[in-house]
């Protein structure tokens, strides 16, 4: 009966971490942007896109997943990285230029990448990928404030 106790209150108590989680988010040190939700949604996709891109069978199901991604970069253009916040004048121009400059040359890619999936071209498509997960990994290095 033990057993059973034990095993009963371990499952509630990691039904309730993703609450926990959450909650914990919700009351962060940062003000939660519109930008973070676009990034958020461009990150889920990107990964169902790395998973399937060497698989010209899954190019429907990718060319949506990549449709999600070039929607929310775009939005993303216009929008301001919290890292702004902290600027002013020149300096906050220069930033910002310098971060629209990245985003419409990941946009570009993105467009890069649809073609070559409608194309049927998965090994040019996998190759557009791994210039795009640079240009990522370069942006968030640049533009957005480490993780704590």
């Amino acid at each position: 009966m033990k057993k059973r106790s034990l095993i009963v209150t371990l499952a509630l108590a990691i039904a309730s971490l993703p609450s926990i989680q959450a909650a914990s988010h919700e009351g962060g040190d940062h003000d939660h942007t519109a930008l973070e939700d676009q990034m958020s949604a461009m990150n889920k996709a990107w990964r169902s896109i790395r998973r399937q891109i060497k698989d010209p069978a899954k190019n429907d199901s990718t060319l949506e997943f990549v449709a999600k991604v070039k929607k929310a970069a775009q939005k993303s253009v216009d929008m301001t990285p919290i890292l702004a916040k902290e600027m002013s004048g020149a300096e906050k121009k220069k930033f910002m230029a310098g971060y629209q400059k990245a985003m419409k040359n990941t946009v570009g890619l993105i467009g890069d990448l649809e073609a070559a999936l409608k194309a049927g071209d998965n090994v040019k498509a996998e190759e557009i990928v791994g210039k795009i997960n640079d240009a990522r990994k370069h942006g968030h290095d640049k533009y957005k404030p480490e993780d704590d």
